[in-house]
């Protein structure tokens, strides 16, 4: 008589083993796409923050970057029915014409330190995607 354990079949710990290899390969196979997913997510939003001077050095790029500078007040045309903002950003290094398409931020105007946010085009005017100005120096505790 033979005695009935765990084990005692050969042909089932091959079958367990068979299962068993099939969820390790399905695991692997779900966390390479997902790091895929992630790494391809995390290149295609990274933005380069440069100043005024380095983007028009580095001249039109389809690449997506942030630039940083003041407001030229004379330069500030509002169109609210197209709901399209033109200005330019000035720094040590020169000047940046930039052209936004959105809502115009209340605090906007001459002299506001702006980031733009979008890409340098060939015909060298700035096309901004995001908007942001920076808080004014009169917030900040003295």
């Amino acid at each position: 008589m033979s005695e009935a354990g765990f084990g005692s079949d050969p042909g089932a710990l091959g079958k367990f083993a068979g299962g068993r290899m099939k969820f390790v390969i399905g695991g692997a196979i779900i966390v390479v796409v997902i790091g895929w997913l992630i790494y391809s997510n995390v290149q295609g939003s990274i933005a380069y923050y440069l100043t005024v001077e380095e983007l028009m050095a580095q001249g039109p790029s389809d690449r997506m970057v942030r630039v940083s500078g003041l407001v030229v007040g004379e330069t500030i045309d509002w169109d609210p029915q197209q709901m399209t903002l033109q200005f330019e950003i000035a720094d040590e290094g020169g000047s940046l014409p930039v052209t936004y398409e959105g809502v115009r931020p209340d605090m906007f105007g001459d002299e506001a330190e702006a980031v733009v946010e979008g890409r340098y085009a060939a015909n060298g005017v700035f096309e901004a995607t995001n908007l942001l100005l920076k808080c004014p120096s009169k917030y900040v505790e003295e």
